[in-house]
């Protein structure tokens, strides 16, 4: 079941055509109820489950404006709260097919499954309690381009981290610092595991004003400034 919430909130939804507005909605209803269900069982019929395959194809509809209004009723919660624990976590959406694949999927962890990635950005109290979704970076990869396995340390380095899958990081690191000025009364805590453990990432979560606390799980040792200074005065 999805949180009641966001079946309400979805009311506010403007994709500049009410009808894609009401249709939203129902599709929202029906998935509500059933959200592990696939498309076709969730709708109910072959009607519903056309018009919804129609609603998904419409060039009106895109990522950010389905997602606005639930991400604006989150922030709402975020204000209430005290302390907030923002968690950025990559999820797997396959598509694979026997035989006619899905356009613009892309490989996911080898060359038989296809599918997308999704990045979120979910907010937590400090008890576990859900607050909704805040942030959601979707995005497919080129067939094209080469993967990691396939290139040296100097050639992973090289390549500037905007074009990396690991930019997401980054960009969820801004994006928590921009909550924390929508909401200065409440004390806002990025927590990510050991992906996030990027020195771009570190130092986005330091850059002053410091707005957020943040927690990432170690991938890697560090040099730390203060056990450098320690080790120098033993050396004197």
């Amino acid at each position: 079941m999805l949180a009641p919430w966001v079946v309400d909130e979805m009311k506010s939804v403007d994709l500049k055509d009410k009808r894609l507005n009401r249709r939203v909605q129902q599709i929202l209803s029906q998935l509500a109820g059933q959200a592990t269900a696939s498309i076709p069982a969730a709708c109910g019929g072959h009607a519903e489950m056309t018009a919804a395959y129609r609603f998904f194809d419409n060039d009106k509809v895109d990522f950010d404006g389905v997602l606005e209004p639930p991400c604006d009723g989150t922030r709402s919660r975020i204000a209430a709260q005290p302390v907030v624990i923002l968690v950025p976590d990559t999820t797997e959406i396959a598509l694979s097919r026997p035989t006619q694949q899905v356009p613009d999927a892309g490989p996911l962890d080898g060359d038989t499954r296809r599918g997308v990635f999704l990045h979120l950005r979910h907010a937590f109290t400090p008890d576990g309690t859900p607050l909704g979704t805040v942030q959601g970076i979707p995005w497919a990869r080129d067939d094209d381009t080469p993967r990691n396995a396939t290139r040296t340390r100097g050639e992973r380095a090289a390549v500037p981290i905007e074009e990396k899958e690991s930019f997401r990081w980054l960009l969820s690191m801004h994006h928590a610092r921009e909550e924390a000025m929508h909401c200065p009364g409440t004390r806002i805590i990025s927590v990510a595991d050991s992906a996030a453990d990027i020195l771009e990432v570190l130092a986005a979560g330091m850059e002053e004003p410091r707005t957020i606390d943040g927690i990432v799980r170690s991938c890697q040792d560090r040099a730390l400034v203060d056990d450098w200074d320690e080790t120098e005065a033993a050396r004197d």
